[in-house]
């Protein structure tokens, strides 16, 4: 191999200058020219060695020379540039996010380097989208889980990668609504508001701050008498049903197995206490003081004095009254007893009388009085009835006989024992009149009666609260039953306006609430005029929303029952009527619905029987015409052409039911075939294979269009209500007895889904918003939910008892579910 080397120059001429060969005359070297021989590498082999050295000697300089950007001059070469030093990066590198967001929210995203200058940021979103921001905002377009991607590198090329999952949400149609999750989680009240439960027990601590319990583990809390309400937060779903509170913040709140919660800042927050063993339900509460509350049922007493820190039980033969020094006193065999410990220990304070049994006692301090009634008959007289007070001013030490004075002799107690309001006023009512006493029983005086009673008529009293009695009687004028109220044991009476039967409660001298028959909770503070604070809506039937459809997370369609078509902008928080009185019922049953099968076109099957065409997206509606007599009850498109639909009619006084088809959109039908049985849908998956279901389990198929059917085996007997494809090849089916069952060859066969047990829980509707993913409700607020197909199904808490006939959801996480008494539910958690 040949070598090329550098040519030797002469020596220089010039005084002082370089020597030829010198390092510093190498500095000057020329580059190599075309007429300068190549020495070949076997011809050096014969040089002399002392040559050869010298010839290194002088690469190595022009070597260094050049590394050193050339010579001359004789001075210092440059120092060389350091290596570039990075920022660190810190070690422990972390995203700061919220780990759940919304569509559109402005998603804000920052690390602890952030404030780090010199560092380089690479952000990926998840969605197709980055930045190099240190903290970026970020907008997600679509609901979903994201894969959130941040690199950080400094100068030096050192980088670190870290990883954050961001959920996005899209909640912004259930925004300020009672959730069953916090934060507008799961599942939403868009009608009724606050909720649709109806509520079991209220406790109001005067006439504007209240609470009241329900289904659910529902605790609603008001602060202006009842106009609004806001949810509290229990963690339960169990029925509460009774609530007290000693003052504005210590309360307790009591339901089902056993369930009691605890609450020391009004209501804010809610502590499950331990359970008494067995559970007690329906256990009364009574408080005295913010520590101290008894919880009773049956006699079976569980009690705290510090606020549920320590509790005892204890068995008693009576449910006990707590005092408000802290006591429990009840009867036992006719005696009365007294408890300092809460039961575990007691003494008999008042023994039993046998000529004439206690049954009834009321405590004001330390005043006590206690009373029964006995009755004996007398040849001559009849049944005499007497009355037996015992009084105690000491808390039970001693006690005083009192002998009744200015009863009637003979006669009954129709209200049994006498009611007072202190130690000294009392009432009762002895042959129908009202008797009142202000000397604590020593002497009693009747009360007038009014003087406009009908001839004929009585009046009849009753105690309808503590100190509160109520008088109603039939007019002589006729213009119907008058009710009367009196806070003073019958001195003054007030006119009232009041349901018979209904529960009145005095929250002070001027507010009033009642619970009537229709479970409607009224305010008032002058008896007159009532407010409806709680309970069913009286137009919640009309309300109820009979089909729904939802072109997006924001425009919805739906038709009420009482025929209004009604549109939303905003997810459903607000509805506005297009079309009012639309339809009216017909006389065969349907289960009105709407299709569309693009942003336009679509059909509406209204309570009259009749399907509604519209092409602007629901704009407008035609009416197509159809046979006279002829009901449509259930309905299919393909495509925009292609459908079919069930109809029922009578034929010579018979009714029966027929397949009807459409090729030019739903403007004209052509009978297909008369049909055996009765069947409630169909799905057709192209022009001519199609599945039929009905009652007792009955499923028919169809591979001709229609014009011929098979029956084929279900494997249940229970009504099959509705059916939906999950896929193309897939179908599913609802019914009663908690019916769920899919197909995969068109409706030949079929499986019955167990994976959730719902033992005579009915299903009425069901939709797949993807192959994987699904919903079905029904009966008692059941929603289930699948995100594999089908394959399992979970149980969803909703937060309603309701009966939920329909599902609709536009993507993953934004859905609605309808049912009876105007119940209307949304998600934008996927009711997560």
């Amino acid at each position: 191999m040949a070598a090329i080397l550098p040519r030797r120059l002469p020596r220089s001429g010039g005084a002082g200058g370089p020597e030829a060969g010198s390092p510093q005359a190498w500095g000057r070297i020329r580059p190599l020219q075309k007429e300068d021989k190549l020495i070949h590498r076997e011809d050096s082999l014969n040089k002399n060695e002392s040559m050869r050295a010298g010839w290194a000697g002088v690469l190595i300089s022009a070597a260094l020379l050049s590394a050193c950007g050339g010579g001359g001059g004789g001075g210092e070469a440059p120092a060389p540039t350091p290596p570039v030093q990075g920022v660190a990066i810190p070690d422990n590198l972390a995203i700061a996010a919220a780990a759940s967001t919304d569509v559109a929210a402005g998603t804000a995203f920052t690390s602890n380097a952030a404030a780090t200058t010199g560092l380089s940021f690479a952000w990926n979103f998840g969605d197709g989208t980055s930045s190099t921001e240190a903290s970026p905002k970020h907008d997600y377009a679509k609901v979903g889980d994201y894969a959130v991607t941040l690199k950080v590198s400094n100068a030096a090329g050192a980088s670190k990668e870290v990883k954050w999952t961001v959920s996005v949400n899209n909640r912004a149609h259930v925004q300020g609504l009672s959730c069953t999750g916090a934060d507008g989680a799961g599942w939403c009240w868009q009608a009724p508001r606050p909720t649709g439960t109806v509520p079991l027990a209220f406790f109001f601590i005067d006439a504007s701050n209240g609470w009241s319990v329900g289904d659910n583990g529902e605790i609603l809390r008001t602060r202006d008498g009842g106009v609004s309400w806001t949810k509290q937060p229990t963690g339960l779903t169990t029925r509460l049903t009774t609530i007290r509170f000693s003052d504005a913040n210590n309360g307790w709140a009591a339901g089902d197995a056993g369930a009691l919660l605890r609450t020391t800042d009004g209501g804010a927050r809610w502590t499950l206490q331990p359970t008494a063993q067995p559970p007690m339900t329906g256990a009364s509460l009574q408080l005295a003081g913010a520590s101290t509350m008894v919880m009773s049922m049956n006699g079976q007493v569980r009690a705290t004095t510090d606020g549920g820190a320590t509790w005892s039980q204890a068995s008693l033969a009576q449910e006990p009254m707590l005092s408000a020094d802290g006591a429990l006193w009840w009867f036992d065999n006719g005696a009365l007893r007294k408890s300092t410990d809460l039961g575990k220990t007691s003494t008999v304070v008042l023994p039993a009388a046998p000529s004439v049994p206690l049954s009834g006692f009321q405590v004001f301090g330390n005043a006590v009085v206690a009373s029964g009634t006995s009755s004996n008959y007398v040849s001559g007289q009849g049944w005499v009835y007497t009355l037996s007070i015992r009084r105690s001013a000491d808390g039970g030490q001693s006690w005083e006989a009192v002998v009744p004075q200015g009863l009637p002799s003979t006669g009954y107690f129709s209200q049994g024992n006498p009611q007072f309001s202190d130690a000294s006023t009392g009432a009762i009512v002895a042959n129908g009149t009202l008797h009142r006493s202000i000397d604590g029983g020593r002497t009693w005086t009747a009360v007038a009666a009014p003087a406009n009673v009908y001839p004929g008529f009585s009046v009849s009293y009753g105690v309808i609260a503590r100190g509160v009695w109520m008088r109603q009687y039939y007019p002589a004028s006729g213009a119907g039953t008058v009710t009367d109220i009196s806070t003073d044991l019958g001195l003054t009476w007030r006119a009232a306006r009041l349901d018979y039967g209904s529960q009145l409660t005095q929250i002070d001298a001027q507010t009033w609430l009642v619970t009537g028959w229709d479970n409607v909770t009224r305010i008032s503070t002058d008896l007159q005029n009532w407010k409806r604070i709680a309970g069913p809506d009286a137009d919640a039937v009309g309300k109820t929303l009979q089909a729904f459809w939802f072109f997006d997370a924001k425009r919805g369609l739906a038709l009420s029952a009482k025929g209004d078509l009604m549109e939303t902008a905003n997810g459903g928080l607000d509805w506005t009527v297009k079309v009012g009185g639309l339809t009216t019922s017909g006389y065969y049953s349907m289960l009105p619905r709407f299709q569309f099968v693009d942003a336009k076109k679509g059909w509406l099957l209204a309570a009259d029987g009749r399907i509604y065409l519209t092409d602007d997206g629901g704009v407008s509606w035609l009416t197509p015409l159809q046979s006279s007599g002829r009901s449509i009850t259930a309905f299919h498109f393909i495509d925009a052409a292609n459908g079919f639909a069930l109809a029922s009619e009578y034929q010579q006084s018979q009714p029966r039911q027929l397949l009807l088809a459409t090729t030019d959109g739903g403007k004209s039908w052509t009978q297909q075939a008369t049909l055996d049985g009765r069947y409630n849908d169909l799905k057709f998956s192209n022009p001519l294979k199609g599945t039929l279901v009905g009652n007792g389990g009955a499923v028919v198929v169809t591979t001709d269009g229609g014009k011929t059917f098979t029956g084929r085996f279900s494997g249940t007997s229970a009504a099959i209500n509705q059916l939906a494809f999950s896929d193309a090849d897939t179908l599913w089916a609802v019914g009663d007895a908690g019916l769920l069952m899919s197909s995969k060859d068109g409706g030949a066969s079929w499986t019955l889904q167990t994976s959730v047990s719902l033992p005579m829980t009915g299903l009425r509707g069901i939709r797949f918003l993807t192959a994987q993913q699904g919903w079905a409700v029904g009966d008692s607020g059941t929603v289930l939910m699948t995100t594999d197909g089908g394959a399992t199904w979970r149980k969803q808490f909703v937060g309603t008892q309701s009966a939920l006939t329909q599902v609709f959801f536009v993507d993953a996480r934004t859905g609605w579910v309808a049912g009876n008494a105007g119940t209307l539910l949304a998600t934008g958690t996927g009711g997560q």
